[in-house]
């Protein structure tokens, strides 16, 4: 299993000038910012989906504490920084945690971060790189044959506290609609 530590911001950009093309301005307006993030998270979950590998994606944040944000899937985690612990901060922290435990992949495009975990048991590869992976991923699952009859099960992708929680739901709601007839 590959745990894939990510600069969330690193990345997010990079996609964006990717698919902008050179030469065109990188301005996120002021509202798309969440939806840039969330975008991205669901390229990430695509691309670990199918694989026992995950994701831990980092960004930076001014808030006053490290804050790990609920995920869509249960092979990609979120976490913001906050004032005293940039993302960078966070990345090289996990880095030295989990390497002796798992293979390790630090994305980004900081060369300052790339130096700093720089071991034999870290592997390093660029934003740049990464959106590419990202880029031939998807032209793959949206060329594939089997595109259309592959099986994805909600179940499969998300955590177990949101599945229980959907679950309970579900039952609160078929409770609900059997009184009422």
């Amino acid at each position: 299993m590959t745990v894939y530590l990510i600069d969330g911001y690193n990345v997010l950009h990079e996609l964006r000038r990717t698919e902008r093309g050179p030469g065109r301005e990188d301005r996120i307006e002021p509202g798309q910012l969440a939806d840039e993030r969330s975008r991205l998270l669901d390229r990430i979950a695509s691309f670990m989906g199918g694989t026992s590998d995950r994701a831990i994606v980092v960004f930076d944040s001014h808030t006053a504490s490290l804050q790990k944000a609920e995920s869509a899937t249960k092979n990609v985690e979120v976490y913001f920084g906050s004032f005293d612990r940039s993302a960078d901060s966070v990345i090289e922290r996990a880095a030295y945690t989990l390497r002796a435990a798992e293979n390790v992949v630090v994305v980004t495009s900081d060369y300052g971060l790339q130096m700093t975990v720089l071991n034999p048991a870290v592997q390093r590869t660029s934003s740049r790189q990464f959106v590419a992976e990202l880029q031939i991923h998807t032209r793959k699952v949206a060329n594939s044959k089997d595109c259309t009859t592959m099986v994805h099960r909600v179940e499969e992708r998300i955590d177990a506290n949101s599945l229980d929680g959907l679950k309970a739901l579900r039952d609160r709601l078929s409770k609900k609609a059997e009184g009422e007839e």
